[in-house]
């Protein structure tokens, strides 16, 4: 079963695993509703059924309610009393007509509610899929189908060898394991995948356009209607915009150093003028 989370990069298929989830937590909705009437019908037809003098087991009745709920009713145990016959219709009637409809009707609306937001719905279901591969208690992770080499090869050493020798050993069998299957996916990357991210090869190769910078690009002019109308595209000139953005060629704490010492620098000028105030 663990090679089914194999498969949960592809979004129809983990699409497809939230909408059966869904399914079947609704479906506790028709059992606990079945169960209920299973247990009134189950007494009355049991109660019925031994008004003969005749009492059979209570597993044959059971049986009969099942072939009904099958679509497979057996009408001529109940035929010999009317009471017990219409009673038996009754239980044809709920379960065939409501119950199932009920059950149906349940099942469109987990999987409408799915797919109308499949795309929210699969990547909440991949990020605690990775979430919970991140933080696995084992620091070692072995991914299906390779977990039957933790279990079989990997625990029975254990408890022999030591910490230490137990991680070097791990580490060693996982390089021998992922090194087929990462070579594989950095082979692909490198040669097939290569196309869909020319872009982004291209731009850090070769970095911004000419033209994107270009005065009439980062300013642009509005023209026609709009521009008699006195609009514009930005009332913020790009190079005041261009201050609120986050400094990319440094890293988050060295942006917020470099914040702190500005802040720090208006507080200095802040506080001579200040004590010139006061002198």
């Amino acid at each position: 079963m663990k090679l089914v989370t194999v498969f949960d990069g592809y979004k129809y298929i983990g699409t497809m695993q939230i909408c059966i989830a869904r399914m079947l937590r609704e479906s506790g909705i028709f059992f606990a509703l079945l169960s209920v009437l299973g247990v009134g019908f189950l007494q009355g037809l049991y109660a019925l059924d031994a008004a003969d003098g005749q009492v059979e087991s209570t597993s044959e009745v059971m049986n009969v309610m099942v072939q009904a709920l099958l679509q497979s009713p057996n009408y001529d145990k109940f035929a010999p009393l009317p009471a017990s016959l219409i009673l038996y219709y009754l239980w044809n009637v709920v379960t065939a007509i409501i119950l199932l409809n009920v059950l149906i009707s349940l099942f469109a609306s987990a999987y409408s509610e799915v797919v109308d937001d499949a795309e929210a719905e699969y990547l909440a279901f991949f990020a605690g899929k990775t979430v919970g591969m991140i933080r696995a208690p084992d620091s070692f992770v072995y991914p299906a189908p390779f977990n039957l080499i933790e279990i079989f090869f990997m625990v029975p050493f254990e408890p022999i060898l030591s910490s230490a020798a137990y991680t070097k050993f791990n580490r060693a069998v996982m390089v021998v394991v992922f090194f087929v299957p990462l070579t594989m996916i950095a082979f692909y990357e490198s040669t097939s995948g290569k196309h869909r991210y020319r872009w982004m090869d291209e731009l850090l190769t070769n970095g911004v356009p000419e033209d994107d910078e270009s005065p009439a690009a980062k300013d642009p002019d509005v023209d026609g209607q709009d521009a008699e109308r006195g609009l514009t595209i930005s009332r913020v000139p790009f190079s005041e915009l261009v201050k609120a953005f986050p400094n990319m060629q440094q890293s988050s704490e060295a942006n917020i150093v470099s914040e702190i010492h500005e802040v720090k620098a208006k507080l200095d000028v802040l506080m001579q003028k200040l004590e010139a105030k006061q002198s």
